[in-house]
C-alpha cells in the first residue's frame, strides 16, 4: 500500500491510497473535484454529504465506490439520498454518522467516520453500519470499476424565486455554479456552510448568502465558514438541516429556518429561528459597507 498527498488546484486536500493491483482510495475534501483527480477503478471518500446532488458530480464521470458524510440524515433523509440512486447505478455507496465525522473533511471521514448508512451494493461487498470508514473504503475496493451515468445528474442552473428592487434571490444547488455576475443577489446554495465552501462565495462577494448548517456535523464544522465572509462584508447563514433538505435550493428558500449566522447578518437583521425568506429579504435590504453605530 502506498500513500501519496498532494494538493488539489483550488485548495482541497488530495490523499491516494494505492492499494496496488486492488485499486486505490481517493480522498477529498469536496466531491466537486472528483473530475480530473478519480477514476472509473477508484474509490472516492469525501467529506460532501451523500445527496443526490452532491453524489452526483461522482456517479457522472463514473467511480467504483463512495464514502461520503450523512449531515444528520435531516429532513426527506435528503443527506443519505445519492444512496439509492448509486445503487441503480450498481455503484457501492455508504454515509457516515455527522457526529463522527467533520463535514467538508475528507480525512476526518476517512480517519473518524463510522458507517451509518449503506445501500444495498454496498451490502453485497460487505459494507455495514458500524463500520470505520477506512474499512468501508476497503471493501468496495472488490468491486467492478464504475461508468460514467447515462444522462446528466447534477443540476447546474440558476433559479430566480425573488425579484425586487433591492435586489434578487437567486438559487443554486452548489455555491459552485454561482458566478461575479451575481455579486448583487443573494446567493441561496444547497451546500453546506462549512469551510470548504466559502472559496466561491468570497470570490464574487454576494449580497447574502443562505446554506444547510450540515446537520450537526462534528466540530460545527458544517457552519464554521460563515465567519470567514464576515472579512468580505458578506452576511451569511444557515438553516436547519432537519428543517429544509441539504442540497435543495428551493427547500432551502421555502422551509428553512436560520440555526446559524455570521456577525455581518446579525447586524442586517437576522435572527435565528428566523425563515429563510425572511433572512434573504434582510440581506437585500442592507446596504453594502453598513456597520453598528
Amino acid at each position: 500500500m502506498r500513500s501519496d498527498n498532494e494538493r488539489v488546484p483550488g485548495g482541497s486536500a488530495l490523499r491516494t491510497i494505492d492499494h496496488a493491483l486492488r485499486g486505490r482510495i481517493i480522498i477529498l475534501d469536496t466531491i466537486t473535484r472528483c473530475e480530473g483527480n478519480a477514476a472509473a477503478g477508484d474509490v472516492v471518500v469525501v467529506g460532501s454529504f451523500a445527496g443526490a446532488m452532491s453524489l452526483g458530480f461522482a456517479l457522472e464521470i463514473g467511480v467504483r465506490g463512495l464514502v461520503a458524510h450523512d449531515a444528520g440524515v435531516g429532513r426527506d433523509a435528503a443527506g443519505v439520498s445519492g444512496l439509492p440512486l448509486a445503487d441503480c447505478l450498481g455503484v457501492p455507496a455508504a454515509a457516515v454518522a455527522a457526529h463522527s465525522a467533520r463535514i467538508g473533511d475528507g480525512e476526518s471521514v476517512y480517519a473518524d467516520g463510522f458507517v451509518s448508512h449503506v445501500n444495498r451494493v454496498a451490502a453485497a461487498f460487505g459494507v455495514v453500519a458500524g463500520q470505520k470508514a477506512a474499512d468501508a473504503a476497503f471493501a468496495m475496493l472488490a468491486a467492478p470499476p464504475g461508468a460514467p451515468s447515462p444522462e446528466p445528474i447534477v443540476d447546474r442552473s440558476q433559479r430566480i424565486v425573488l425579484a425586487t428592487p433591492t435586489g434578487r434571490v437567486v438559487l443554486v444547488d452548489s455555491m459552485l455554479f454561482a458566478g461575479m455576475h451575481n455579486r448583487n443577489d443573494v446567493i441561496c446554495a444547497g451546500s453546506h456552510g462549512g469551510r470548504v465552501n466559502m472559496a466561491r462565495a468570497l470570490e464574487i462577494g454576494p449580497r447574502g448568502a443562505l446554506f444547510s448548517d450540515g446537520g450537526g456535523a462534528r466540530d460545527g464544522s458544517g457552519v464554521d465558514g460563515l465567519a470567514l465572509l464576515d472579512a468580505a462584508d458578506v452576511p451569511a447563514a444557515a438553516v436547519d438541516a432537519t428543517r429544509a433538505r441539504i442540497g435543495d435550493p428551493a427547500s432551502t428558500w421555502r422551509d428553512g429556518v436560520v440555526s446559524a449566522r455570521n456577525d455581518t447578518a446579525r447586524r442586517a437583521g437576522v435572527t435565528l429561528g428566523q425563515p429563510a425568506g425572511a433572512a434573504a429579504r434582510a440581506m437585500l435590504e442592507r446596504a453594502r459597507g453598513q456597520r453598528e453605530t
